[in-house]
């Protein structure tokens, strides 16, 4: 009997929307990034897993097949790179007050590696390697003919398990790439794939809440407070610009930093001056999405100053 090929069989014949994110802590006991930024414009990925099978020979044959895997080398072929970009990428120096990337050597951060790749129906498989480390790009120059030679920036990069440890059901271990695809049923992340690194899940992210401080409707805040927004869940890229602090007799914002932690789990509100006295003021909350796609409703916290 033929089998049916579904969705799932179909080739990859494109690649596009390559991003990156710096990380920003990978140990025991967290793993977290900023915001992905656009890299370049993308031709061409190849990756190698690097692994090792050996077997172990007992009773005059063999009796055990042992293997592991270690990093995964890729190389990158890009149109090519803005110098801001590039600095980022390989621990280099950036000034922008002259535009000029400073060559000193550097000592290439860490970033997660996102983009996805177009199958022969139409549809995408989407990726996030958590832990990466690029070199600094192959170039090639030529002098300019009659015919032309575009020259394009080649950028090896090696990827690792990160170090921080996920429950994965039975399994818990560090984690080297996430692979998603369009045509599986169920699969909810797409729209948000590129705002936040998309970190591993198992099963059903639990549901997006919101914990304020003060609480709503709270009375005699000290005019100095900072003021926090506890979220459930990790939120994706674009939450600090549904946050505003407002003065409620007139509804005129209050001017204040707005800041995530690198879990992007707890917004704090520092208000540039201490707060009027014996004033209602709230906190307006909206479009708040967290990176699994989860919107949460959008929220007022009223509070009173002491």
């Amino acid at each position: 009997m033929t089998p049916v090929i579904d969705a799932e069989y179909k080739p990859s014949l494109g690649l596009r929307d390559l991003y990156y994110a710096l990380v920003t802590q990978d140990d025991a006991s967290a793993y977290a990034c900023g915001t992905p930024k656009y890299l370049a414009p993308a031709m061409k990925l190849t990756t190698k897993p690097k692994s090792n099978q050996e077997s172990l020979y007992a009773d005059d044959g063999a009796y055990e097949s042992v293997s592991s895997e270690g990093e995964t080398e890729g190389e990158l072929e890009i149109t090519e790179i803005p110098l801001v970009t590039l600095a980022e990428l390989t621990g280099t120096v950036y000034d922008a007050a002259t535009g000029s990337l400073l060559d000193n050597g550097g000592t290439p951060p860490y970033i997660a590696l996102g983009y996805r790749a177009k199958k022969s129906n139409g549809k995408y498989k989407y990726y996030w390697y958590f832990r990466v480390r690029c070199q600094k790009p192959e170039e090639e120059k030529e002098s300019d003919s009659d015919t032309p030679k575009p020259k394009t920036g080649k950028i090896k990069v090696t990827a690792l398990k990160t170090i921080y440890k996920w429950v994965m059901g039975a399994v818990t271990d560090g984690v080297k790439r996430r692979v998603v695809d369009e045509d599986v049923p169920g699969t909810t992340v797409l729209a948000n794939w590129f705002t936040a690194v998309q970190v591993p899940t198992i099963g059903s992210p639990g549901a997006l809440s919101l914990t304020p401080v003060p609480a709503d409707n709270a009375v005699s805040v000290v005019v100095s407070s900072n003021l926090t927004l506890t979220f459930s869940n990790a939120m994706n890229g674009n939450i600090l610009n549904g946050i505003a602090l407002i003065k409620a007799s007139d509804d005129s914002p209050v001017a204040a930093a707005i800041t995530i932690n690198a879990a992007r789990t707890v917004v704090t509100i520092d208000p540039t001056a201490s707060l009027t006295a014996a004033t209602e003021f709230y906190i307006s909350v909206v479009n708040a999405t967290d990176i699994y796609g989860q919107v949460l409703a959008n929220t007022v916290v009223s509070f009173t100053t002491a």
